[in-house]
């Protein structure tokens, strides 16, 4: 009897805690590519419910500015500008549930 060895390939991933061997397969492959956020979108970080949105289009902002309260699990979460900058587009309605990483607002 005779046995017919398969290869199996792999890819390596390196991060700040290590790196890791992935077998490649046709999950992997198809996965969706990383690409850099744009840090003038801000985005949801899990499902959850606009609570009150406190800005609106053209209002400057400075680096820390409330921009809205985002409830996700029962908390009530402020949504903080990262930087200094104008509110280019508010994407978002108070009472709107919405899913994880939808932009919520612009910055110019």
């Amino acid at each position: 009897m005779r046995t017919v060895k398969e290869k199996i390939e792999f890819d390596t991933i390196c991060t700040a805690s290590g790196c890791y061997s992935t077998r490649l397969n046709k999950m992997y492959e198809g996965r969706k590519p990383w690409k850099k956020s744009n840090p003038k979108q801000i985005l949801s970080f899990m499902p959850g419910t606009v609570g009150e949105v406190k800005i609106k289009a053209g209002d400057k902002v400075r680096e820390g500015d409330t921009l809205l309260i985002f409830r996700a699990m029962k908390m009530n979460n402020q949504i903080l500008a990262p930087m200094v900058g104008v509110v280019k587009d508010v994407h978002v309605r108070t009472g709107e549930n919405i899913a994880k990483e939808v932009v919520m607002v612009e910055l110019e």
